[in-house]
């Protein structure tokens, strides 16, 4: 599997990326702001995007998403629309601008762990179809690991809710266990994180340690 992820474009032609992963409520957007201010500290050139929902097109789109699920529409049709969502942010906003680094709240990893935690023979092939349309992969997953007990209720205080965040302990078990898988295939190279408790220098310092590389 670790063919489909070299990498179409020269090193330095595109943006450093930074996928912060991982299940509902364990801290990622936290995370995710805190590395760009400190990156942006730094004097490095942050974009700051969430996936799938951080252009105008994908915004479109993931409410074409919600519609379908909450219709009983077919999970393969969903993949599809989650993918091009993804595509959309890419080339509307990953893609445009001077930027050293983009840092995805959410990314390629989210899309195999929520949509295709059942199906594992074709992670392989939705990579290279991700990588066809956008030529960017992950430079680094930083990974938040939650328990489904704190998952379960920190999901009870959110407000506003959409049809992802109600997930039994059965969806959980299933997607966490498909992120586990995802992390031991070493796509990429793995910060892992547990529950935001942290040092953030020091994760600072390993991704920049990484870029300069």
């Amino acid at each position: 599997m670790t063919d489909f992820i070299a990498r179409d474009l020269e090193h330095g032609s595109h943006p450093f990326i930074v996928m912060v992963e991982g299940m509902d409520f364990s801290g990622k957007t936290t995370l995710a702001q805190n590395i760009r201010s400190e990156l942006e500290h730094k004097n490095y050139r942050v974009k700051l995007l969430h996936d799938p929902k951080g252009s105008l097109h994908a915004i479109l789109i993931w409410e074409t998403i919600l519609t379908i699920k909450k219709q009983g529409g077919n999970p393969a049709t969903e993949f599809f629309l989650f993918l091009a969502a993804r595509n959309e942010l890419i080339h509307q906003e990953a893609l445009t601008g001077e930027v050293d680094v983009v840092i995805f709240d959410r990314f390629i990893f989210s899309t195999v762990a929520y949509q295709l935690a059942g199906n594992p023979e074709v992670w392989a092939l939705f990579l290279k179809i991700h990588r066809t349309f956008s030529g960017l992969m992950p430079d680094v997953c930083i990974y938040c690991d939650i328990d489904f007990d704190t998952f379960d209720r920190r999901s009870k205080h959110r407000m506003k809710k959409d049809l992802f965040d109600y997930m039994d302990k059965n969806q959980f078990k299933a997607t966490q266990t498909a992120y586990e898988q995802l992390l031991s295939l070493k796509w990429c190279p793995c910060i892992r994180m547990r529950d935001i408790q942290y040092d953030l220098a020091q994760v600072v310092e390993k991704i920049v340690g990484l870029l300069e590389t």
